[in-house]
């Protein structure tokens, strides 16, 4: 927890020594330098001026007893409140001034996302702007990261329309479907995706691999957010043909057919007649929703 505040400090604009400073202080009470770099880790060359400079903004103030300076932290609510209004001004004034500069047009270049961090976080910033309705292909152990965003989107009146991949995976809103072969798409990709689109508008999609950096595209050019769109939906449909027609008919259908079981499994076929097989036959849920 000590790390995660460190942290969240550091976000709001204190250095790291000023971060440990303020926590060592928080932690332990009244202290002077040399006690203040024992508790905080910190090297004693640094407490002093750091103890300076948070003095300086009446974070930390000077005690003194029986000719001994002591430093003392100003309380947590004081702290808190302090951080709000020097960002809350700002952002008010930002958010009035900023619209009249000049009609903002989003762009309809292909961006760039690096990383799982960011991938979820321009995921839910996607999900959260929908208007109308969301198309969503996802991955049981990614549901979460998305979850309360793809809630809170059907709770002001946006149609949810999921595909869930993995055996365990579930969403409380909107209309979604497991995916019956998770196994098979999964060695496909070597990992797995997850694709968001919304409103005809926008559109991310990202490849999560067994190894090396997750990485993916977000865009609002219409084209290409039309592909993902028009992805997501055929993928839904098929399931709920699959559903439909039962799943050992659909199973004899696609296995008898070898160009079938070559798109399918992605493997071209290693026979010369096209005869050989693969066995293994798709997990599926007991259950469909």
């Amino acid at each position: 927890m000590e790390d995660d505040i460190i942290d969240r400090l550091r976000v709001l604009g204190m250095s790291l020594y000023e971060a440990k400073v303020y926590v060592g202080l928080l932690q332990h009470g009244p202290q002077n330098g040399n006690e203040l770099s024992k508790s905080a880790g910190l090297p004693s060359s640094k407490v002093y001026s750091t103890l300076e400079k948070l003095a300086l903004l009446g974070i930390v103030h000077r005690v003194r007893r029986d000719s001994v300076t002591r430093y003392v932290c100003i309380a947590p609510d004081e702290l808190i409140k302090r951080f709000r209004t020097q960002f809350s001004e700002p952002l008010d004034y930002l958010e009035r001034a900023l619209p009249g500069l000049g009609t903002f047009v989003p762009s309809t270049e292909v961006l760039t996302v690096a990383g799982l961090d960011a991938i979820f976080e321009n995921s839910r910033s996607i999900i959260n702007s929908a208007q109308k309705e969301i198309f969503v292909s996802v991955w049981a152990q990614d549901l979460d990261d998305l979850r309360d965003a793809l809630v809170q989107a059907a709770a002001r009146g946006v149609s949810v329309f999921a595909m869930l991949y993995g055996e365990e995976a579930s969403l409380e809103v909107g209309s979604w479907l497991h995916h019956g072969y998770s196994d098979i798409v999964g060695d496909r990709l070597k990992g797995r995706m997850l694709t968001v689109a919304t409103d005809h508008e926008e559109a991310l999609i990202a490849h999560i691999p067994h190894r090396g950096e997750a990485t993916g595209v977000r865009t609002r050019n219409p084209v290409l957010t039309l592909v993902a769109q028009e992805y997501l939906h055929h993928d839904l449909v098929l399931r709920r043909a699959q559903i439909s027609i039962g799943f050992d008919q659909w199973d004899a259908w696609w296995q008898a057919d070898p160009d079938l079981r070559a798109l399918f499994l992605g493997d071209a076929l290693s026979a010369t007649d096209g005869a050989e097989q693969k066995s293994d036959r798709p997990k599926r849920k007991k259950k469909e929703t």
